[in-house]
């Protein structure tokens, strides 16, 4: 398994290296451990050339960006020597590798994995430059709407134990779920989750038509036997190649809005992890682009999440 690791050095990023002991991860596994040293107004000169620059305020300027972006470069590098360090205590077979550079966090850390072909993406909800304590911070974004693979949002929970790890898959039959379910059942897991399947279906109400519609009295809302049961046809594949691999998984169905439902649910059910498939309907020739439903979960949610592509 090829996995890239987007890392900064803020809480959110260093949660991320615990974060993996419950994802499943193979014990061998080559890594690339990513720092992007994020540049603003950069000169258009090379380093070796400032003397060659007329203005002498001009000349102080660059030499004074230099100065910074090389102490933000040595910083970055002590950082991922740690990181990489805390990892190999907690998979010592891996092989891993740190690179630092100076750039657009987002657009370098896409380029790289275009270049590296990761199965894996993992980053922090947020990263250094975000000022918002909730929600997704802009670079995660673009890394979640536009990488070429799977990518995992980790959310350290302080209380979580390999000993009761529960996870939650999104299920509508789609593409995109199937190979979530499939994702959980190869992980290795080093204790067996507890796992949901949870579909959520449209919000069935009868009305009287009319000027004004009016609810049917008597009809009960939400779901019917009918539905109950055709979801359970469509699920009992699902369900039985995680079984066939020894996990424990049951079926939830629901009725609403996914993108408000799965995230109660994951929250009732106090869960560790949410796998998504990146869009219910995708073509077969295209790489799957970002769904809505995956979007808001990665954001609203307290847990980890992978986004599976």
């Amino acid at each position: 398994m090829k996995i890239l690791i987007a890392y900064d050095g803020s809480g959110y990023s260093h949660a991320s290296l615990g974060d993996l002991l419950q994802a499943g991860l193979p014990p061998e596994a080559d890594v690339i451990i990513l720092s992007v040293s994020e540049i603003g107004l950069s000169p258009i000169v090379k380093q070796e050339e400032i003397k060659a620059v007329a203005d002498s305020d001009v000349a102080e300027y660059f030499q004074k960006y230099y100065d910074q972006a090389n102490r933000n470069l040595a910083e970055a590098k002590v950082i991922t020597e740690q990181a990489k360090e805390e990892l190999l205590r907690y998979f010592p077979r891996w092989t891993i590798k740190t690179e630092v550079v100076s750039g657009s966090p987002a657009s370098i850390i896409l380029s790289r994995a275009l270049e590296f072909k990761p199965d894996l993406i993992v980053m922090g909800a947020q990263g250094l430059s975000s000022f918002s304590e909730t929600g997704l911070g802009s670079i995660s974004q673009r890394a979640l709407t536009e990488a070429p693979c799977s990518v995992r949002i980790a959310r350290a929970k302080a209380d979580v134990t390999p000993y009761r790890l529960r996870i939650v898959i999104g299920f509508n039959d789609s593409p995109g779920s199937l190979a979530a379910v499939e994702s959980v059942a190869l992980r290795q897991w080093r204790e067996k989750p507890e796992i949901r399947l949870v579909t959520v279906t449209e919000l069935l109400i009868a009305l009287i038509p009319g000027r004004v519609f009016q609810i049917i009295p008597g009809f009960s809302e939400g779901r019917m036997k009918g539905e109950q049961k055709w979801v359970e046809t469509l699920a009992a594949e699902a369900l039985q190649t995680l079984r066939n691999v020894g996990l424990s998984a049951t079926l939830h169905v629901c009725s609403g809005n996914p993108r408000l439902v799965l995230v109660q649910e994951a929250e009732k059910w106090q869960a560790d992890l949410i796998f998504v498939g990146a869009n219910s309907f995708q073509s077969e020739f295209q790489l799957p682009t970002l769904g809505c439903v995956s979007s808001a979960i990665a954001s609203r949610v307290s847990c980890s999440v992978e986004v599976v592509r």
